[in-house]
This record gives C-alpha cells, sequence and structure tokens, in this order.
C-alpha cells in the first residue's frame, strides 16, 4: 500500500473531459490511471493486486506509476503558489465577498431558458448596430469635446466594460462555482480588467464555454439599449457623437474579445472546447515539437498554432511600416506642444502611439518565442 499524507491536502476532480488535481488555487492536469489510483488511495479503498489486474498493468508499471505519484504530490504540497497570470501589477477593485454578492442578483441572465433567447437577441443587435453605423451615420459630423465629454465617454466605457467581467463572475457563480475578485492591472503594457474566474475548471466544457462568453454578453445586453437609441435618434448633435464613440468602442471591444490569439475571451474558448490547458505556451513551440517527433500530430493545436504567427505576421507587416512614421510626428507634436495639449486636442495620436509600443512589444515577444521555440534541444 502507497502512504502518502499528503493525499489529503489535495482535491480530486473529474467531468467529461478532464482529470484534476487541485491544491489552493493551482490546478493539474493527470491521466484517467493517475486519477484512480489517487481515488482509491486517497478513500483507503486501493488494493495493488485487485488495481493491476483491473487496468491490466505490470508490477513494474505499477511501481512505476506509485513512484510518480509520491513525487507529484509531494512536488504540489511543497510548491509555493505560483503567479501564473498573465495579468501583471494587478490591483484588487472589488473583493471576493462583494463579487458574489453581485453575481448572486446577476446570474439569473445565464439561466436556460433567459440565456437561450437573450443571447442571440445580442448577437443580432450587435450586428443591426454596425449596420446602422455604417448606413445611416456613415457622414455623421465631428464636434469638438471638452474634458467633461471625455470624462462621460470615459466613464461610461469603464462601466460597460466592468459589466463585461461581471458577466463572466455571474455566469460562474450561476453554475455553483464561486467567482473571486474583480481587478485591474497590466496585459503586455496595456491597462485591461479582469474577473478571477479559475476556478471554473471544475466545470463541464459547455458550462466554461457560457462562462468565457458571460463577458461578451452583458456587453450586448447594454448594447441593446445603445441599439434603440440609434432607431429612435433624429438628430446629430453633441450626444449623437458621443453615443456613436461609445457604440463604436464597445463593438469593437466585443470583437477583439474573441479573437483568440491573444488571451482574451475568444482565447480561453478555444482552449475550453479542446480541452487543452496551456494552449498559448503549446502553440508557439508545437510546430517545432511536431517536427521533432516530441509531440503527436493534433490538428486543433496546429491550425491555432499556425493561425497565432500568421496573426502575429499579419498584424507586423500591417502596422510596423507606419510605426517610425507615428512614434516621429508623437515626439514632434510632444515637443512642439505639450502632453496636455495631446490629451485635449490630438486623444487619436495618442492611442495610435500606444497602440505602436503594443505592435513593438508583441512582435518582439514573438520573435523571441518562435526562436525559442525552434533552437531548444
Amino acid at each position: 500500500m502507497i502512504q502518502n499524507d499528503n493525499l489529503y491536502e489535495i482535491e480530486l476532480f473529474k467531468n467529461n473531459e478532464s482529470y484534476l488535481i487541485l491544491f489552493g488555487e493551482n490546478y493539474f492536469s493527470i491521466s484517467k490511471l493517475f486519477y484512480e489510483l489517487l481515488y482509491e488511495l486517497k478513500n483507503n479503498s486501493h488494493q495493488k493486486e485487485k488495481f493491476i489486474k483491473a487496468y491490466k498493468i505490470s508490477n513494474e508499471d505499477y511501481e512505476e506509476l506509485s513512484c510518480l505519484v509520491t513525487d507529484k504530490l509531494d512536488h504540489i504540497v511543497s510548491e509555493k503558489k505560483r503567479n501564473k497570470s498573465y495579468i501583471k501589477l494587478a490591483v484588487k477593485i472589488l473583493s471576493e465577498k462583494k463579487v458574489i454578492y453581485i453575481s448572486k442578483y446577476l446570474s439569473f441572465f445565464f439561466q436556460k431558458l433567459i440565456f437561450k433567447l437573450l443571447f442571440p437577441i445580442t448577437v443580432i443587435a450587435a450586428i443591426s448596430s454596425q449596420l446602422i453605423l455604417n448606413l445611416k451615420y456613415q457622414n455623421h459630423s465631428l464636434f469638438d469635446m471638452s474634458w467633461r465629454d471625455y470624462l462621460f465617454v470615459y466613464f461610461t466605457l469603464s462601466t460597460i466594460l466592468f459589466f463585461h467581467e461581471l458577466g463572466h463572475s455571474s455566469a460562474s457563480k450561476y453554475f455553483k462555482v464561486e467567482p473571486k475578485e474583480i481587478g485591474f492591472g497590466f496585459y503586455i503594457i496595456f491597462p485591461v480588467l479582469y474577473s478571477n474566474v479559475t476556478r471554473i475548471w471544475k466545470l463541464n466544457k459547455a458550462e466554461k464555454i457560457i462562462v468565457n462568453v458571460g463577458g461578451i454578453y452583458f456587453q450586448g445586453l447594454i448594447n441593446c439599449f445603445f441599439l434603440f437609441f440609434l432607431i429612435i435618434n433624429n438628430s446629430n448633435n453633441l450626444l449623437t457623437y458621443l453615443m456613436l464613440i461609445i457604440i463604436k468602442t464597445n463593438l469593437f471591444v466585443m470583437l477583439y474579445s474573441l479573437i483568440p490569439f491573444v488571451r482574451n475571451d475568444g482565447y480561453w474558448i478555444i482552449s475550453d472546447y479542446f480541452n487543452i490547458i496551456d494552449l498559448n505556451k503549446k502553440s508557439y513551440s508545437y510546430i517545432g515539437d511536431v517536427m521533432k517527433g516530441k509531440e503527436e500530430l493534433k490538428y486543433p493545436i496546429l491550425f491555432f498554432s499556425v493561425g497565432q504567427y500568421l496573426f502575429y505576421t499579419y498584424i507586423c507587416y500591417h502596422f510596423l511600416i507606419t510605426i517610425p512614421l507615428t512614434m516621429s510626428k508623437f515626439i514632434i507634436y510632444i515637443l512642439n506642444n505639450s502632453f496636455s495639449a495631446l490629451l485635449s486636442s490630438n486623444i487619436g495620436l495618442l492611442f495610435h502611439m500606444l497602440f505602436s509600443l503594443f505592435i513593438v512589444v508583441i512582435s518582439l515577444i514573438a520573435f523571441y518565442k518562435f526562436i525559442k521555440a525552434f533552437i531548444k534541444k
């Protein structure tokens, strides 16, 4: 009989797609055989000979598996909590307790019948909003914006993005998995809001995907009110202009969230649908690993890996050639005016500059990971 006191410090969980060891906030994917052995040991129902016979393994295989169990458990329990998050410098905005309290009241949007009714409506509303923007407001004149207007737009968009995160948390709460905090941090160089729903690894595939689309779903519900405004609006005033900025940005964020090649909702949808843990990490080296015989050919990862490199190649090719010009314009403007003047009268140049920096950073990261993947032994 294998003896290991660490057995009682872990939790075991399985669903139709995966077998997991849970310890604190960390999870570890394991094989079915590994899981079954741990389960029997943890419940004091393990019998060596019966196990060997049931799973048709040799004594040597059993001894090797036993050593792996001991080593794995010792490693998991002794290891300090790892910071696996891609969000850096994270700051908590809403505590776990408050997120759970609010999510409890919003979770009814994920009741089966309500979700099946409203989610298609949000998709139709998003498409309709874009069509109205293209047809009715294509030649809409620009207005000079005051700092109050900027604050109004910023506050409204921030509120929408906050509800996006509550969408994830509320979906998690509906499936009886307690969400954690909502916070603010940095993804590469860009400020982002995030909701901590890491515990959804306990859910099945369909439930995890609903949690992943929960943020876009809530944005879509808000967009339905914007669509109503567009339909009834007959004037081209400042409020109309501000609403157009908000609507366009909201639609852009919804679409951007679905791009699977950055760590956003689309990425997690793909990861959970195909049940691939650390998809981003695996995809960088996957092509090289397949060529070297280190990995079996799996088409979902292969297509994702190829798509990821094509996506970054397109972004870099399309935008890198404009970066020197954007940077020179930015520097000249700051030298001739001031940063406050940039904020008040040429905010577009600032966003172009930030986006240029983003492209430079991801280009360097992608190039580094690409080279590392192919030269490692």
